[in-house]
């Protein structure tokens, strides 16, 4: 069985048989990393109430919805 995936990264050039990084899936990543980073010390918050005490809720999102929207259409299973 051989496995091949995967894609040519920017400024690499795609030889016979690979598939260079799509440029929306490349944006999302940019997009990703930036939100995270922007957010390091508070990634997942969505609610502070800094009222007699410490209130937060935190969000159980792992990626952002745009990004989870964009990665959807690159999915694929064969078996």
């Amino acid at each position: 069985m051989t496995y091949t995936g995967g894609y040519v990264l920017p400024g690499d050039t795609a030889s016979a048989g690979q598939t260079p990084l799509p440029d929306d899936l490349e944006q999302a990543a940019v997009e990703q990393v930036s939100y995270w980073f922007r957010n390091k010390d508070k990634t997942g918050l969505i609610r502070s109430w800094p009222h007699d005490g410490t209130f937060e809720a935190f969000a159980q999102l792992d990626l952002l919805l745009e990004v989870r929207a964009t990665l959807s259409k690159y999915r694929r299973l064969l078996i």
